[in-house]
């Protein structure tokens, strides 16, 4: 019991030595929090999220050409104001440039989740994967924003959860 304790402590202490911080809250005069509910998400397994909400915030102006949106993702335990430090003037996302939709996954707490979901409460919740989370974006991204072509996305490694199904990296991707 002791060594196991102890383990745990220093795996904690680790992680906190390599910077993690804590998924932080909307601040004054930043965007307010909207969601897009779409109805049921059918899952790349075959089970349905019932009445899925994805839970997002943009930044900065849709051109008329809608060519210059950024979409950023949050990692599955935290949201998307761990990205806030990267979103500003002169910084890596410009909102005076660009268009920025940051989304919050599913699983978070902001986008239908386990804790928040009435129809599918804890356990109910189906087994999802990172392949319905980007499908949510999309479906978000399209019919929602009205946006087909996205500059970059940019986000964090997804983690792991009881609803939550494999690992993957996303990855800056800026195309020409």
């Amino acid at each position: 019991m002791r060594k196991s304790l102890f383990l745990t402590t220093c795996w904690l202490v680790f992680i906190m030595a390599l910077g993690a911080r804590p998924a932080f809250a909307r601040k004054p005069g930043q965007p307010p929090h909207q969601n897009f509910e779409m109805g049921d998400l059918k899952l790349e397994s075959g089970d349905t999220i019932k009445n899925f909400a994805i839970s997002y915030v943009t930044h900065g102006k849709l051109n008329a050409e809608k060519s210059n949106a950024i979409l950023m993702v949050a990692a599955i335990g935290g949201n998307h104001h761990r990205n806030d430090f990267l979103i500003g003037p002169g910084k890596a996302f410009d909102p005076t440039k660009y268009f920025i939709v940051a989304t919050d996954a599913i699983g978070n707490g902001l986008t239908t989740s386990p804790s928040n979901s009435k129809a599918q409460p804890g356990t109910q919740c189906p087994h999802f994967a990172i392949r319905d989370m980007v499908q949510s974006q999309h479906r978000l991204l399209v019919e929602q924003i009205g946006v087909s072509h996205i500059v970059a996305v940019a986000g964090a490694s997804m983690g792991g959860s009881r609803c939550f199904n494999g690992g993957s990296a996303i990855r800056i991707s800026w195309t020409p």
